[in-house]
């Protein structure tokens, strides 16, 4: 019994650690991004830009983008094409635990956010008249990106994908698709990984962010999604009284892939807005 007990509780720890530090990936540049250095406490962050902000010609608004947990930059890459050609730039920057990044473990919402707003102070120091800032944020990083709208409520507008409105709900889905049972008899782990990543799930609450947001905003969801159910996109969008878009067919972040012109539509349509 206790080689079993330690056997088990050594697979909580592994699990544990593993869920802090997901496999880092090194994704290739395209052509039409710049690759760029975002200061921040944990030291620089790298990013893609389109090529104005960097040459600090950039447009009047610019996207943020923030990928999600098991991400990348390339993720982004079509709209990181397709914007600048209707007239908007956008950065992409590494979220922490992940790619490139100088953070060692995920934040599940927080340290995202924080990332997410050294590159609006980024972006903001490369134009001589600050450009609106559109956060727009898939998954993990849709989530992080409504908490990082109330961290700074100067940013202009909010766009999330497949965010969810608490991480202890989307968690437990998670698992559960992984291993049925799994958030009753991996509670150690779920323990462990709070630990290491000095968070609790059941703190990280973007709708409490989104209700106290009452400005421009957008919330799509895919129908296909099962990692992330409905009704966090539904709370998301009561929350912030704003729009949700619900896009048939599409898995958990795929809507930019299954309705690629009507997403870029709407992303335009919201900038000009601005």
């Amino acid at each position: 019994m206790a080689l079993g007990l330690g056997v088990y509780l050594a697979l909580c720890t592994y699990l544990g650690y593993q869920y802090v530090h997901p496999a880092r990936v090194s994704p290739e540049k395209p052509s039409f991004a710049v690759d760029v250095s975002i200061p921040s406490p944990h030291g620089p962050i790298p990013a893609w830009s389109s090529p104005n902000i960097a040459s600090k010609k950039g447009s009047p608004v610019v996207f943020v983008l923030a990928y999600g947990y098991g991400g990348s930059r390339e993720s982004w890459a079509d709209l990181i094409a397709a914007l600048p050609k209707r007239g908007y730039d956008c950065v992409v920057p590494c979220m922490p635990g992940q790619e490139a990044s100088p953070e060692t473990q995920v934040g599940f919402g927080y340290k995202e956010a924080k990332a997410i707003l050294d590159t609006v102070k980024w972006v903001r120091g490369q134009y001589p008249k600050p450009p609106k800032i559109v956060l727009l944020g898939v998954s993990m990083g849709g989530a992080a990106s409504w908490i990082a709208s109330e961290m700074d409520p100067t940013v202009d507008a909010v766009v999330t994908e497949g965010a969810y409105a608490r991480f202890d709900e989307a968690m437990n889905n998670w698992l559960s698709l992984k291993m049925p049972g799994s958030p009753f008899y991996l509670k150690p782990m779920i323990w462990i990984a709070s630990d290491m990543a000095k968070v609790s799930p059941s703190d990280i609450v973007p709708e409490r962010s989104a209700s106290k947001w009452h400005k421009p905003a957008l919330v799509i969801q895919g129908s296909a999604d099962i990692l992330i159910p409905m009704n966090h996109a539904e709370r998301l969008s009561q929350a912030a009284h704003c729009p949700l878009w619900v896009v048939q067919g599409a898995e958990h972040a795929k809507c930019s892939i299954t309705a690629r012109k009507e997403y870029i539509d709407r992303l335009v349509k919201l900038a000009s807005s601005l």
